[in-house]
């Protein structure tokens, strides 16, 4: 039994099936099927029910999941008990939102390895809701998150970036405004559970722009691409703009002014990590595209 096969079980049992698991912690999907395997080999039980589709934990799989929470909290503090804190080493778990994690995460993650290299960094990814949980059951450290739409009690958020919200078309479309954009083509809607989508609907609705809407999508890269192709206009956060300009898409900005996103890191009040999460915020500033200037803050 390895800390990887307990986490695999545990993230079936938070994303709901093992495809979902295995896109959360970057594994394939058979790389998870063989850790649960290799689980339930050892303890002698069927922890999967596989007559369900997706298959979803057993009874005993569902006991062994809350022991396995204990057991990876335990392993991590190990960690972080030997990590010399000044030093920045032990384990920093971090979550982050779909969207945040394909936009400025990977280049904060690779300064900050280079700045403190024995510092290991465990990734999670999710919705808002979903990682603000995780915070709440002390399994990760560190969110990044758009800005959340009430205080949550016991958790703190800081601003640290904004994105810019954009109207993306397609390379021919002739539209000189955003609201002309919109209407020359089917709607491609961003996925309805972010945080963002609901200030979008909002704007429209303001401005009272109805859509003809032609499908909903979670993916920012794959809107691009099926603009690219020509079904259809979108409006997405633009935290990524060197995949439009290789694109060549019609980027123009929703609003006047400019409706923008607000990205920040949610840690837990008088978390352990408070040093480290401090560093990762002035990092996290300094390699986001869209600079946050102190008024905003």
């Amino acid at each position: 039994m390895s800390s990887r096969e307990l986490r695999s079980l545990v993230s079936i049992a938070d994303h709901g099936s093992i495809t979902a698991a295995s896109e959360a912690l970057f594994l394939t999907v058979p790389a998870v099927s063989a850790h649960v395997a290799n689980l339930e080999q050892e303890f002698g039980v069927q922890l999967l029910d596989r007559k369900r589709k997706p298959a979803r934990l057993s009874e005993a799989g569902l006991v062994i999941v809350e022991r396995a929470r204990e057991i990876l909290r335990l392993h991590d503090q190990l960690h972080n008990a030997v990590a010399e804190s000044s030093s920045f080493s032990g384990v920093l778990r971090i979550g982050a939102s779909p969207t945040v994690l394909t936009s400025i995460i990977p280049r904060s993650l690779a300064a900050l390895r280079k700045a403190y290299p024995r510092l290991q960094v465990r990734m999670r990814y999710g919705r808002p809701a979903f990682l603000i949980k995780r915070l709440e059951h002390d399994e990760i450290d560190v969110a990044f998150i758009s800005e959340p739409r009430t205080q949550i009690e016991g958790i703190k958020w800081t601003m640290c970036a904004l994105e810019p919200i954009v109207v993306v078309a397609p390379p021919h479309a002739r539209g000189q405004t955003d609201e002309a954009l919109l209407h020359e083509f089917p709607y491609i809607r961003f996925g309805r559970n972010f945080l963002v989508s609901r200030d979008i609907e909002e704007h429209l609705a303001d401005r009272q722009l109805v859509l003809k809407d032609a499908m909903d999508v979670e993916s920012v890269d794959a809107i691009k691409l099926l603009v690219l192709n020509g079904l259809g206009v979108s409006i997405v956060p633009d935290g990524n703009p060197r995949l439009s300009q290789l694109y060549g898409l019609r980027v123009m900005p929703l609003g006047t002014p400019p409706l923008m996103r607000r990205i920040g890191i949610a840690e837990a009040v008088g978390g352990s990590k408070q040093q480290i999460a401090a560093e990762l915020l002035e990092i996290f500033r300094r390699t986001s595209l869209h600079e946050v200037h102190p008024e905003q803050v």
